[in-house]
């Protein structure tokens, strides 16, 4: 007989915390804060409880829960269950920071913290990434092979509209740092 394992739940973590690590330049004056669930988004780059992904699988496995977005017809716009962001399908697509924003906030946590969010304060996207990020990202995880330059610029670049959504969407609960 297969032993098969019990599944990890989010109920198993304290998310009285969380703190967001996003790819923009702030995320490198990161200070983890004491029993906060740290989410990365895409691949570790500090230790972390959980991996926010809208492309799961494609940097590997890790031993640590993935949150992730699925779509499948309902009435609510949006919701969450386990380690699932579910919503509708519409023309918008949100991005990993957005749809760890959403887990979190699902959470009820008293405090969120983003780091690395530096599109919300500018119309950079996410094109102007943490170079210290990037290193790790291409030697660890070959994250410059996984696009073409077309589709790396669509991919990574958040709507305007998504971006607006996102900013009246911040609770206040929720901390943005903007770095050094």
């Amino acid at each position: 007989m297969i032993d098969i394992p019990d599944p990890i739940l989010p109920e198993h973590f304290d998310r009285t915390h969380i703190d967001i690590l996003g790819r923009g330049p702030s995320v490198d004056s990161y200070v983890p804060r004491e029993g906060a669930f740290v989410i990365c988004c895409h691949y570790p780059i500090v230790p972390c409880d959980a991996i926010a992904s809208t492309r799961i699988g494609e940097w590997g496995f890790y031993p640590i829960p993935y949150i992730g977005e699925r779509f499948c017809q309902q009435s609510e716009i949006v919701k969450v269950r386990d380690w699932a962001v579910i919503r509708k399908k519409s023309s918008a697509d949100l991005q990993t920071g957005h749809i760890a924003y959403i887990w979190a906030c699902a959470q009820q946590p008293k405090s969120v913290h983003l780091w690395g969010f530096d599109s919300i304060f500018s119309k950079n996207s996410n094109q102007d990434h943490s170079e210290k990020q990037n290193e790790i990202g291409i030697k660890l995880y070959k994250a410059d092979k996984m696009f073409d330059s077309s589709q790396l610029h669509i991919s990574l670049s958040p709507g305007e509209e998504i971006l607006n959504i996102f900013r009246k969407s911040i609770r206040p609960h929720t901390t943005i740092h903007k770095g050094d």
